[in-house]
């Protein structure tokens, strides 16, 4: 399998990726269809997180979202495509709460190209701070989205 994507394959998905913040914190939930595929998996958390299946679970989970949710900034994205062609993404995110306190961790996501464009059909939330239990998080929870250079992509020239 190549490991090759276009300079409009990344661009892709850099806008996907960029979009998830505008649409959770602005509740458009139908705006979350440019998102994700129809069936996602999205975990929130390590542990005792949350679990969700479909577009339609996570939907209903923004719907019921307190109005002073944390709004969430996208940041420092890289993208990995592994041996067999499965392309992820790893992004730091920012989330400052109401109070004006600010939280931050990962994004791990596994994207895939759709007839609509690239799409999250995976995605991990993995906290960073405020540390529970002063860790991290589990390496083995981390480790597909640890940037190597065999798996970089080769942008197309």
């Amino acid at each position: 399998m190549t490991r090759e994507l276009s300079t409009s394959d990344i661009t892709g998905i850099h806008q996907t990726l960029a979009l998830f913040a505008h649409a959770v914190d602005n509740k458009e939930t139908d705006a979350l269809s440019l998102v994700f595929t129809d069936d996602v998996t999205i975990e929130i958390g390590v542990g005792k997180g949350i679990l969700l299946h479909g577009l339609d679970a996570f939907r209903d989970y923004v719907r019921r979202l307190p109005a002073d949710t944390a709004d969430h900034q996208t940041v420092d994205t890289i993208i990995l495509v592994d041996n067999d062609g499965t392309v992820r993404a790893r992004s730091r995110y920012l989330a400052v709460r109401a109070d004006g306190s600010i939280t931050n961790g990962d994004y791990l996501d596994i994207v895939t190209r759709t007839p609509r464009g690239w799409r999250i059909n995976y995605r991990r939330t993995v906290h960073r701070y405020p540390r529970v239990d002063g860790l991290i998080g589990p390496t083995a929870i981390t480790d597909e989205w640890r940037p190597k250079p065999a798996r970089a992509p080769l942008p197309i020239q």
